[in-house]
């Protein structure tokens, strides 16, 4: 006994150095120093993040060679030198560079506090959600979004009628094909194939991800569609996405379309599966065999792809496969295929899909709900209301038959009328100003009628922006660390700006004799067509802008190489070669 205890411990002790260690590991990798400069340096980590902002995911950066990974990194030292060295002379105190900075703040703030407070928990669960995908049925019963009482008392009937049904343990597909008004439940048997999250509407997919595989709703779910009894018949983790080839067989059809000497094609379809499955070349089969012509000539390669793109006779079979298996021949509208499944992708770590995420929820019906409902609770808590006189001045100044785009708004209110308030809330308020500054950049009102209901839109619309920021100022956000590092993300960005912008392009000069000179030596490479349509060289003067904007650039990177050298000397640069061939290597 006592022997089994110890036994025990010393597994639990070595699954807990296994784990620490593991998690040691990728901590330390990201914490490598790949670069120094001066007394800074930059992390594997740092280094990464920046690197995946430049390309479309991290196979992508995976894929890419020690060359060009060498060359960003030399592109990002050549950026935190300039950085360095404008914040080591105090550029970032400029007045100039302040004012841009307190403007973005005012900006991004409240963007940035919608993120925190309405969309991160939602686009968690998203995620979650969308880490694996689900098959379910259901059975709708039809129900307009504002029923009379009757018409919901019938369908609320009808749908619970169906519930006891299945709670009698009558088949779901039967009942389906008897009572859902989906019209494609004759054909499907309520069957809506393989979905992830995001996909269809959220009342729906929290019931559905809600259900163990076998179970079925309880209650009938409502949804702008009526109400669905719904089922799940599959749930299991998914492919962020996989790559296949195929063969395709077309059906020989007469001149009626009708189909002829099928089975002749699907020998023909055999034949190739057969030769695939026994090991010969796929690429070869395909331009022996295949009649896609999109894909005949790259080895029948269809990409990349996600559920539901392909024909569910195929996308049911290729999901299933190893990758390197081939299956055929499969049977769809537009023939015979014979498909090989040659790559998958693995569904990317949160933080990797975190922008798309959030890119995609605000595009939703949920997300403008959601972000409606917290400015309107702001309100009330700030006791935000409008100002009659205010608000009664701006109706006046305003015709109710016309639009937003009539008006020039600067030349409409003089400087005493844009100091007007509108509306007020606690320790602030909405003027005249704040309204015209809000539609130069919004548009939704541009060719709305002037009525009350607009005017009414348009104050509390402009009002958004200083309820958020008031928020965001009482949450303390300032003090996030998220927050904070994109703050020093973006004076970076403005650093640089202003240091290319004032200090390097300024001494761009580009005389007449410089550009003529190089017209001269480079006529060959202005030319135009004459009225014969023959090539012939521009004349200098039409050739100046171009001549201009070539010079300038070779200038521009002349002046900054040698910008850069000089920083080099003032702050040394070391790059550790061995943590760079870690890049991206788990």
């Amino acid at each position: 006994m006592l022997k089994n205890r110890k036994l025990l411990q010393t597994i639990g002790l070595i699954s807990f150095l296994i784990v620490f260690c593991l998690n040691s590991y990728n901590c330390n990798r990201a914490n490598k120093t790949l670069a120094e400069i001066g007394d800074e340096k930059i992390t594997l980590g740092e280094y990464e993040k920046q690197y995946l902002k430049t390309v479309t995911s991290i196979d992508s950066a995976k894929n890419k060679s020690i060359d060009d990974k060498r060359t960003f990194l030399n592109l990002y030292i050549n950026f935190r030198l300039k950085v360095k060295d404008a914040r080591d002379r105090g550029l970032l105190n400029n007045p100039d560079i302040q004012k841009d900075i307190a403007e973005y703040k005012k900006n991004f703030a409240p963007t940035y506090l919608v993120d925190k407070e309405v969309v991160e928990a939602e686009i968690k669960k998203l995620y979650e959600h969308k880490k694996e995908e689900v098959r379910a049925s259901h059975i709708l019963i039809n129900l307009a979004e504002h029923p009379t009482p009757q018409d919901s008392i019938a369908a609320y009937q009808k749908a619970d009628s169906v519930i006891q049904k299945l709670k009698k343990g009558e088949s779901f597909e039967s009942l389906a094909e008897q009572y859902s008004q989906d019209r494609t439940a004759k054909t499907n048997k309520g069957d809506l194939y393989y979905f992830t999250g995001g996909m269809t509407v959220d009342e729906f997919e929290d019931a559905v991800y809600n259900l163990k595989v076998g179970d079925y709703t309880k209650e009938p779910v409502r949804t702008v569609f009526g109400l669905h009894i719904i089922k799940l018949t599959d749930r299991k983790p998914r492919f962020e996405s996989i790559r296949a080839s195929h063969i395709l067989i077309q059906d020989k059809k007469d001149s009626t379309g009708k189909i002829i000497d099928s089975a002749a094609t699907y020998q023909r379809a055999l034949d190739a599966y057969n030769k695939a499955k026994n090991g010969e070349d796929f690429a070869t089969l395909v331009s022996q065999y295949s009649e896609d012509p999109g894909t005949k000539t790259n080895g029948g390669d269809l990409g990349y792809f996600d559920r539901r793109r392909l024909a569910q006779q195929l996308d049911s079979v290729v999901f299933l496969l190893k990758v390197g298996d081939v299956a055929g021949p499969i049977k769809t509208q537009f023939g015979w295929h014979i498909i090989k499944k040659t790559d998958e992708k693995q569904f990317q770590p949160f933080d990797k899909q975190k922008e798309s995420l959030k890119t995609d929820f605000k595009r939703t019906k949920k997300f403008k709900d959601m972000y409606q409902a917290f400015v309107d609770d702001l309100k009330k808590k700030y006791n935000y209301k409008f100002s009659d006189d205010g608000f009664v001045f701006l109706k006046a100044k305003l015709d109710s038959t016309k639009t937003i785009s009539d008006y020039n708004l600067d030349s409409l209110f003089t400087g005493a009328d844009k100091d007007r308030i509108i509306a007020v809330f606690d320790d602030g308020k909405i003027t005249v100003n704040d309204i015209v500054t809000n539609l130069s950049v919004n548009r939704d009102y541009q060719r709305s009628i002037l009525n009350n209901q607009t005017l009414t839109q348009i104050v509390n619309s402009a009002s958004e922006q200083a309820i958020l920021n008031k928020r965001a100022i009482e949450s303390k956000i300032e003090k996030d660390d998220e927050y904070m590092a994109a703050m020093h993300e973006y004076e970076n960005g403005l650093l640089v700006f202003r240091v290319d912008q004032d200090e390097l392009w300024s001494k761009v000069k580009i005389s007449d004799a410089d550009m003529k000179s190089f017209y001269d030596g480079n006529q060959n490479k202005y030319m135009k067509a004459d009225s014969t349509g023959k090539q012939v060289p521009k004349k200098f003067e039409d050739a100046k802008p171009e001549i201009s904007n070539e010079l300038q650039q070779v200038k521009f990177k002349d002046i900054e190489k040698a910008y850069i050298e000089a920083l080099k000397q003032k702050y040394p640069v070391k790059i550790h070669e061995d943590v760079l061939v870690d890049a991206f290597k788990e």
